[in-house]
């Protein structure tokens, strides 16, 4: 009777051990692709970000293509701006005040969300601990 007790001890230490060796992998599998993820994620989310609804308003002026599609991309030269009238830059600055708004709002959940990630794996790495001990 020991020696059935011995073989099915041994039994469940193997399915244990190997079941520990497949954890091992799929975790160090995860943390190798979260990175790639993370970055597509972000380009992602990126392209996916909605255009300045300024470039339509600079664009009603015929004149004003060129300055559309550069502010569009982002990128105003001096002379672009020497050329808009008060009104038009005045759109472009409360524009500008709400897309810094929601990218500090969007920061501020990101981090958070970091916390809480961090978190997690803190507690996973003491139930790891625990669990190899």
């Amino acid at each position: 009777m020991a020696a059935l007790r011995s073989g099915a001890q041994e039994g469940d230490d193997t399915d244990f051990l190997t079941k520990e060796a497949e954890l091992k992998k799929e975790a160090q599998l995860a943390l190798a692709m979260a990175k790639p993820m993370a970055q597509m994620q972000m380009e992602v989310e990126k392209q996916n970000r909605k255009k300045s609804p300024v470039a339509d308003v600079v664009a009603a002026t015929p004149s004003m293509a060129v300055i559309s599609e550069n502010l569009k991309r982002r990128k105003l030269k001096q002379r672009d701006l020497m050329n808009m009238s008060p009104g038009q830059l005045q759109v472009i600055v409360n524009d500008l005040h709400c897309e810094i708004e929601s990218l500090n709002e969007e920061l501020v959940q990101a981090l958070m969300a970091r916390d809480e990630l961090h978190m997690e794996q803190d507690s996973m790495l003491v139930d790891i601990e625990d669990l190899t001990r």
